[in-house]
This record gives C-alpha cells, structure tokens and sequence, in this order.
C-alpha cells in the first residue's frame, strides 16, 4: 500500500516567481494558493494563475471535456473511434472531443525547457470545491485510439508518449479560480517526450477524476495552447536527426576502407 504524504507550497510575497513542491511527492496538493507548482514524470503541474484564471478558446480551444453530469469517479479522451468505449465520458460536441495533430501545438519556453501547455477547467459545487486528479496520460497515433488497459497504462495497446507515475495524486480545489471557462490547472509538458513524432501524429489525452475526492458538479474539460491562434508562437515540429560528429565519421570511413579490403583479399 502506498502512502501519500501531502505537499504544499505557496506563492512567496508578491514576485512573480513559483513555488514548487518537493519533486519526489505521491501527493501533488495544488490547492495552497496561486501559482503553486510540483513536477511529475519531468513535467510541471501548476494551480490557477489568479482569481480570474481566464483561458479563452481565442487561444486555448477545448478538445477533452464531458457534458457534465458524470459519476462521481470517471474517466474521458478524446478518439474518433465511433461508438465510445463504455465508461468513457468525453462529450459528444467538437469543443468536448476535438482531434487535434502534434502541429496544431504551440511551444513556449516554462523553466527554461521547450513545452506543451495544458490547461484544465474544473467545477465543483462552492460548499465541496476539492477534487481530485488521479490519472493522466498522453497518447500518440492516429486519433483513433480505444480501448484503455488501466493496469499497463495504454491506449489501444499503445504506450503512453508521457503519462504521470501511477503513485502520483493531483488535488484541485475549484474555489481558486470559480466559474467556467478558467484555469484550474496547467499542465507543462516538454516538447521533448515528442521528438520522435511528426507534425501530423494525432494526440490524445486520457484523464480520471474522483478519487479520493469526488466530482459533485457540471463538467470538467482540458483546452490547449494553439499555434493557430496564438500570435507570435512557434508550432511544433520534430528536431532534425543527429549528425555525426566528424570522429564518428572518421571511424565510419574506416571501417569502409577495411571491408573493401577485406573484399579484395576475398578474390585473390
């Protein structure tokens, strides 16, 4: 059995700076504050921004949400896999199940390291605004991937491209940033887990809710930072293929020159 020890950290004075929790936390507790941030699987999970949390879908358009009226634990992503798989509660609209391609990302620097960026929008009742984050995954292919095997974290029999430790709990709290249409949480993810995709590879997102702390109210949905929309930024595209070092070559050469010689020695 595993034990979580909660984690909490707070935003210092009025910098402009984030506080992070203890890297190696099962039990990432995001509800201390603003800007509170913890890193899972080599990505960063931060709270609401500031009370306002706006994340409009001029530049943050919805892909993953439901209709609201879910189970008090559940679990949703978006496939163009048609009938759903049952128990998957992704809504039936383009904002709610959107299939978007790799290119269609922004990448913005977060820390210094190049990134994807996330966003999710929550809604709890103001008396029980907790709730928790169990599980999230990212999955590459064609977009039509069904089919999720909890025990080995897969998609349709694929691997995740990046997904949070299987130990590791997120908890929310709604009253940061109330209302639809805001940021609860951000998730930052480097380009990194990526490199070796195309532009024109499919992305879904798997995520599971209510555990321990249940969802009690309307709906919950994941929007993203878009190239398209966003001015100024950099779509993604995978880095170009390694060149060898001259030594590299050098011993490549090398090694060419001696199977001929080889070959030769072979006719006499």
């Amino acid at each position: 059995m595993t034990t979580r020890t909660p984690i909490r950290a707070a935003l210092v004075g009025t910098a402009v700076a984030l506080a992070f929790t203890n890297a190696g936390a099962a039990d990432i507790d995001l509800t201390g504050g603003y800007n509170v941030c913890a890193s899972t699987d080599g990505a960063t999970v931060c709270s609401a921004n500031d009370s306002s949390g706006s994340t409009g879908s001029g530049t943050f358009p919805e892909f993953v949400g439901t209709n609201g009226g879910r189970p008090d634990t559940y679990f949703m992503y978006n496939t163009t896999s048609n009938p759903l798989e049952a128990g998957n509660q992704v809504g039936n609209g383009i904002n709610q199940n959107r299939d978007v391609t790799l290119g269609d990302f922004a990448v913005t620097s977060f820390g210094g390291v190049d990134v994807f960026t996330f966003v999710l929008d929550i809604n709890q009742t103001n008396p029980d605004p907790i709730l928790s984050l169990d599980h999230v995954s990212i999955f590459i292919g064609d977009g039509s991937l069904t089919g999720y095997d909890a025990g080995a974290d897969t998609l349709g029999g694929v691997a995740a491209a990046w997904a949070m430790p299987v130990d590791d709990l997120i908890t929310l709290d709604y009253s940061l940033a109330a209302g639809s249409g805001r940021g609860d949480m951000f998730l930052y993810v480097p380009t990194s887990f990526f490199a070796s995709f195309g532009i024109d590879d499919h992305l879904q997102l798997f995520s599971s809710f209510g555990d321990p702390n249940n969802n009690n109210d309307g709906f919950e949905e994941w929007s993203y930072l878009s190239c398209s929309r966003t001015e100024g930024s950099t779509c993604f595209t995978p880095p170009p293929p390694p060149v060898p070092e001259p030594g590299t070559l050098g011993l490549l050469g090398l090694g060419l020159m001696g199977l001929g010689a080889i070959r030769r020695r072979s006719k006499v």
